[in-house]
């Protein structure tokens, strides 16, 4: 199926149709998490935004082989600013609710570190998590199968296991090519008055917030609560509820149930916020891609300036979505070296480049002039846990969306 590894999408994930049609490109770059302790060349990937114009949901051009995007993940969950206080809300909002029931069963589709589980196991009788980095998590109160989820796990599963009162799917769906397959699974395993929840950066998001970081190889999948409702239908899943979360920049937590629903007033109101945005994705697009490319001069001719007068230029955050702007800005030979709270990142590379991460305890030692804030979504907060360790004439740079200067 892959050829060297990726291959190009000719139909549209959800509908099938042939009319796809490209509404923004970015510069290639590599698999943005794949951080390593050596410098080496990585192959570069085209990350294209394809809009299907039969269906108007948008989705990467081409799909690069889940052993080469999750061959050297390093991503854990409750290092993501705020996810775990997000997920033990979750977990609060969710037995309030009934949707998980006090000795009921329980599995999670993606469940990387077990963040959320950990919450989970102390109110379910079985909780059984699905992810095929295994390694970074292990309970013995939780069972592990080490795998990707699919319709043929499903099937496993469903023998050992039988059906279960709640399946969680929490930022991963946009990671998935074949939707079908992974709804098969689902309907395989959910019990008839159970619960399917699912959270997902959205569309909304992007086009309203300038996420263009939020746009790399491992995400695939750009919903709308239109396009996931009615995919979710076709399986006999029908929505029971929606709710916005400032999480990721924007998101959306979809709660489904094999019960005939009709919208409630919310939904109705939040499809008809989503559609203001998403209604006109093609020149909304256009919009962003003409901001983006007069913001990029703007900090280019800005660190180029700096680097003739001899000045050091540093990053913080070392993350998927740094690789993202590091290579569609083209600030690759501009970068000194990249800082980042996370040990585990200490002392490797940014894919495909001489930037080496380190311990923000050095940003003093190494005298940095100007530092650009790649995770800048979170800038207040990094600003502010790391204020001690910044030099007092050491200015921070604001690359995206809007170049800015703050001073210390």
């Amino acid at each position: 199926m892959f050829k060297n590894h990726e291959v190009k999408k000719k139909t549209c994930r959800l509908c099938k149709s042939k009319n796809l049609e490209l509404v923004y490109k970015f510069n290639q770059s590599p698999i943005g998490d794949n951080y390593l302790k050596i410098k080496s060349k990585k192959k570069l990937y085209d990350l294209m935004l394809m809009l299907c114009k039969k269906c108007n949901f948008v989705q990467l051009s081409n799909v690069i082989d889940p052993k080469v995007v999750y061959g050297n993940y390093i991503y854990v969950t409750k290092t993501s600013h705020g996810l775990s206080e997000h997920f033990q809300k979750l977990t609060y909002n969710l037995i309030k609710r009934e949707i998980v029931k006090k000795n009921g069963k329980v599995l999670e589709i993606g469940s990387n570190d077990g963040t959320l589980l950990n919450f989970l196991k102390k109110k379910s009788e079985l909780v059984v998590a699905v992810d095929p980095a295994a390694h970074l998590f292990k309970d013995k109160h939780v069972e592990n199968i080490s795998a990707l989820f699919s319709n043929k796990l499903a099937i496993k599963i469903s023998k050992s296991h039988g059906k279960f009162d709640t399946i969680i799917a929490n930022n991963v769906l946009a990671n998935i090519d074949d939707l079908d397959d992974i709804f098969l699974g689902i309907q395989k395993l959910l019990n008839y008055s159970g619960h399917l929840v699912i959270e997902t950066f959205s569309l909304y998001g992007v086009l309203k917030n300038n996420l263009i970081d939020n746009v790399y190889h491992e995400h695939l999948s750009y919903f709308t609560i239109p396009s996931l409702k009615k995919f979710a239908k076709k399986y006999g899943l029908n929505l029971k509820s929606v709710d916005f979360l400032n999480v990721k920049g924007g998101s959306y937590r979809f709660i489904f149930q094999n019960k005939n629903l009709k919208n409630t007033l919310k939904i109705s109101k939040l499809i008809k916020r989503d559609k203001k945005i998403t209604g006109k994705i093609k020149s909304n697009f256009k919009k962003l891609q003409k901001i983006n490319l007069e913001n990029t001069k703007k900090v280019t001719n800005f660190l180029d300036k700096q680097i003739k007068n001899k000045k050091k230029i540093a990053g913080f955050g070392a993350s998927v979505g740094t690789t993202t702007l590091v290579y569609d800005m083209g600030l690759k030979s501009k970068i000194d070296c990249l800082y980042d709270n996370e040990k585990r990142r200490f002392n490797l590379y940014c894919p495909g480049t001489e930037i080496k991460v380190l311990n923000p305890k050095n940003i003093k030692k190494n005298k940095i002039d100007y530092l650009v804030i790649f995770a800048w979504r979170y800038a207040e907060v990094i600003l502010k846990r790391n204020k001690k360790l910044f030099d007092k004439k050491t200015k921070f740079i604001l690359p995206h969306p809007k170049f800015k200067i703050l001073k210390n």
